[in-house]
């Protein structure tokens, strides 16, 4: 089991371009069934079966339950399926889950709230903001910015594609990481991928860095300026930096495989890159929040995030700061997604916010998850297939 799971995770790393491997990336064309029809002639009663179909259409082995809210105008679903854990209650609309790399979106916000009070900048090498020594012994160290951690051109070796790193982590569940420990085993591990800016790697050493440059910048812990910057002006109750913060209502388990991965300590994967544990409801106010005005000051913070490399474009990813664009049925609609199957997109046109997840990792279900992902934006954009609610 374990080298079936070692597989899929390797293979998996392309989800760093953001739902790579399952819809957002790699950008998506609308199936050839597909209809036009609009949300005013399909009605919202018609829009929320959909919906339910696709919750329902998706519940199946190795998949043990899946949530999903949709909102925007003339849209309004909340909806779960499946169990809490296996051989447990029913899931339910308000049970929490790890949402792993959707934590970058909400990483590179703070930076750029950090950018727009003059704390930090995004040009500045990131020796500005840590140690001498740590920086002396990242390769290129000297010439990598803020900015290129944030969009991953910063070339860094990423730790999660070592082999020997994920089966430690697999061996031991309970082992408590610190940042610098998760940037040690990277250092330890590869040689970069490019020299600075000249390329596009996923990189979740890279987040580790910012997240501790955001720390020094933010002169506050990185879990404070979580909440002070964003979970506390959006409302979102719920969601909370896991192990730095107490729990806040019930989690729902997230499996691996076969691999009931609940009681892992989180910070393997816990600082920066990964780690909120957050709801449906709170991913789709952050998603409204961030792209409605309620999150930056200037509007051109947000065209800076969404502003997507040349690097990436080139890699087939898209990627700006901490998110990703994709075109969809003739949308363009930006998001991420999360190892453990969160996702949180939001069409800019029609004002519409998906979010949700899946509770067993993407890659141990890789086209339910791209089933998942694919048909409930089209239904939410108003073009579902003709056929969702016929599936076996």
């Amino acid at each position: 089991m374990r080298s079936k799971i070692r597989h899929h995770v390797q293979k998996s790393r392309v989800f760093g371009a953001v739902l790579a491997g399952v819809v957002l990336g790699g950008g998506l064309a609308a199936p050839a069934h597909a209809r036009t029809a609009g949300v005013a002639a399909a009605g919202r009663d018609t829009m929320n079966a959909q919906l339910r179909c696709v919750l329902d259409g998706v519940v199946t082995p190795p998949v043990p339950g899946a949530i999903l809210s949709v909102t925007g105008p003339g849209r309004s679903f909340e909806g779960a399926a499946g169990v809490y854990e296996l051989g447990g209650r029913a899931l339910r609309t308000s049970d929490a889950f790890r949402t792993a790399s959707v934590t970058k979106t909400m990483t590179a916000a703070v930076a750029l709230r950090l950018a727009e009070r003059g704390d930090l900048r995004l040009d500045a090498p990131i020796g500005r903001y840590l140690d001498r020594k740590l920086v002396a012994r990242i390769p290129n160290g000297s010439r990598i910015t803020v900015r290129q951690l944030l969009d991953h051109t910063a070339g860094v070796y990423d730790y999660v594609s070592d082999e020997k790193w994920f089966q430690y982590v697999l061996d031991h569940p309970q082992k408590t990481w610190k940042p610098r420990e998760l940037v040690d085993w990277a250092l330890r591990s590869g040689k970069p991928y490019f020299a600075p800016g000249r390329g596009y790697h996923y990189s979740d050493t890279g987040y580790v860095l910012a997240g501790l440059i955001i720390e020094k910048a933010g002169r506050r812990p990185l879990h404070q300026l979580y909440r002070s910057m964003l979970l506390r002006p959006l409302k979102m109750d719920r969601t909370y930096l896991e192990w730095w913060e107490a729990h806040r209502g019930p989690r729902a388990h997230n499996y691996l495989a076969e691999r009931d991965t609940y009681d892992f300590n989180p910070t393997f994967d816990t600082f920066g890159g990964g780690g909120l544990v957050s709801t449906a409801a709170d991913l789709n106010r952050f998603m409204r929040g961030l792209f409605e005005g309620k999150v930056f000051k200037r509007p051109a913070t947000l065209r800076t995030m969404l502003r997507v490399t040349p690097q990436s474009v080139k890699a087939g990813s898209a990627y700006g700061l901490g998110m990703s664009r994709m075109s969809l049925a003739g949308e363009t609609v930006y998001g991420h997604n999360g190892f453990f199957g969160a996702l949180q997109v939001y069409v800019p046109k029609l004002r519409v916010a998906v979010t949700g997840t899946l509770t067993q990792a993407g890659m141990a279900a890789k086209e339910q998850s791209r089933w998942f992902i694919e048909n409930a934006l089209l239904v939410s954009i108003g073009k579902p297939p003709a056929d969702l609610c016929k599936r076996d």
